[in-house]
């Protein structure tokens, strides 16, 4: 497979974007589908207040299919590419599930995820102690004992009753301790897309939470004043879950590959917030590699071409390492 075979590349987030789009498009091709269209935005100058301007134009790229909607062709499993209807069937109106990027942006998180945690869900039915094994294997830290639940773009409902924010828990997962306490993990997932700069602009609920939880150091309930980024946001929410529901611990994760160029920092940023209280489990980096790795030691030999295939599929980044090399000489 050559270069010219693939499409466009998409490659404005850098080298490690570069080499996931193009594992994606040879996922495309080895399919034989034909690249499809998304929506960009182009940056197109600045205006008169020094604001970026973008023009949006329809172009075509090498990890976009067409007509994924229709036929499975972003998932593993149908079961998955089932629910993943279900889910957009059933959309509420504070979600941000979007269509197109669940079933035709091969590169997405969103999808990702489903593929993911979604057979974890379908195992959890069929044999829920393997699925406390798998989960007490990936999370050796805490208190694992039964595996209540696991969801996928988990938002609590009504948002007022939290923390005013549209933010959802890409994966979650309920257990329970040996002293049949519930406890919440929350998982956001990121591929190559980092977690958002925005700040929310409802925040006095969210201040209220990070006072509350007594986590935070008296500069960091300043900086949560300031306004809250996409992983203020995220840690707050789980932790007012917490509070309203009575859980007995809850913990935040970011979950990326290992090359990921902006995770590390984005955590550290939030941690520094923090006070000489708060534990060292609250927020933690998983490796996508290794939490994958870990599955695939635990998982039942029923569920273990899956495990395999989402391995290829997402992360064998050295099977692009040439055709990298003619994108970045071209």
């Amino acid at each position: 497979m050559q270069v010219k075979d693939l499409g466009n590349i998409y490659s404005s987030g850098g080298d490690f974007t570069t080499k996931a789009a193009l594992l994606q498009s040879c996922y495309r091709v080895d399919r034989t589908e034909p690249q499809g269209k998304t929506t960009v935005a182009v940056f197109a100058g600045f205006d008169s207040a020094g604001k970026r301007n973008y023009n949006k134009i329809v172009k075509e790229y090498g990890h976009i299919v067409s007509g994924g909607e229709d036929k499975n062709k972003n998932f593993y499993f149908e079961e998955t590419f089932k629910y993943a209807h279900e889910r957009i069937r059933n959309k509420k109106p504070e979600e941000t599930i979007k269509a197109d990027r669940l079933f035709n942006n091969l590169l997405s998180s969103m999808p990702l995820a489903f593929n993911l945690f979604h057979p974890l869900m379908m195992l959890l039915k069929s044999d829920p102690n393997n699925v406390n094994q798998i989960v007490a294997a990936l999370f050796p830290d805490y208190p694992v004992v039964e595996v209540e639940r696991i969801d996928i773009e988990f938002i609590p409902l009504p948002v007022s009753s939290y923390t005013e924010d549209k933010s959802a828990m890409d994966a979650v997962i309920f257990f329970t301790d040996n002293h049949n306490n519930r406890n919440i993990i929350s998982i956001e997932v990121k591929y190559t897309d980092s977690l958002g700069t925005n700040k929310a602009k409802e925040n006095s609920l969210k201040v209220e939470t990070a006072i509350a939880s007594g986590l935070f150091s008296t500069e960091g309930i300043e900086s949560v004043k300031q306004g809250c980024t996409q992983i203020y946001r995220n840690f707050l929410l789980t932790e007012k879950y917490r509070m309203v529901h009575h859980l007995a611990n809850s913990y935040s994760i970011i979950l990326a590959p290992k090359k990921h160029p902006t995770t590390l920092n984005e955590i550290n940023s939030l941690k520094k917030q923090f006070n000489e209280s708060c534990p060292e489990s609250k927020l933690k980096k998983y490796d996508l590699e290794d939490f994958v790795k870990t599955i695939s030691e635990n998982v039942i030999e029923k569920y273990r071409p899956w495990i395999d295939w989402f391995t290829n599929r997402y992360l064998n980044f050295d099977s692009v390492e040439e055709l990298f090399i003619g994108v970045k000489q071209t």
